[in-house]
């Protein structure tokens, strides 16, 4: 079991069953994937997609993804996920996704600094990055306000949504982990 990360507005605990209600409703919104190089449909099942993360994670020691859900501290509401996938025991990926009706909050940027001080600290990496389609400005500010930097552009690199996606490369080392985030 993950521990349980906090925020001045948030808590980010392990995704469990219990959290599918809450986290289709946010990815069925039309809206959600506008600026993300996926395809809605296969995220359209929640409970499957979970219990495939609980089925595929990895043991506790030798874990390769950490996926939480994020609920506002005050209101329990869902405000999205964030997730590190690990390629090598310390190299990682950083993902997340935020409920529409929550963006322009700040709370990406909140819910990332968490997951960035986790992965350097507890999980031991020493590099995370973090690939986002380039017209996707509300994440690259995120990304960019983590100090993460930015190492180029993989053109047509995804064919999501019936078209190709460009993405930026951000990274981040474990050198470059400031105290502030």
């Amino acid at each position: 079991m993950l521990p349980e990360l906090t925020t001045q507005r948030l808590i980010l605990r392990e995704l469990q069953m219990s959290d599918a209600p809450d986290i289709q409703t946010y990815q069925s919104k039309p809206d959600q994937w506008k600026h993300q190089a996926v395809e809605p449909d296969e995220l359209a099942d929640a409970k499957q997609r979970i219990q495939g993360y609980l089925d595929h994670k990895g043991p506790d020691g030798e874990r390769w993804l950490f996926v939480f859900a994020v609920r506002e501290k005050e209101t329990n509401e869902i405000v999205g996920q964030v997730s590190l996938t690990r390629s090598h025991p310390v190299i990682g990926h950083l993902g997340f996704g935020v409920d529409t009706t929550k963006t322009g909050k700040g709370y990406a940027t909140e819910m990332c600094a968490a997951l960035v001080r986790f992965a350097f600290i507890d999980v031991g990496l020493h590099r995370l990055d973090a690939n986002v389609a380039v017209e996707n400005h509300a994440s690259i500010r995120v990304l960019e306000k983590l100090s993460m930097v930015k190492e180029g552009v993989t053109r047509e690199a995804i064919f999501a949504q019936g078209r190709w996606w460009d993405e930026a490369v951000y990274s981040m080392l474990e050198n470059e982990l400031q105290a502030d985030i």
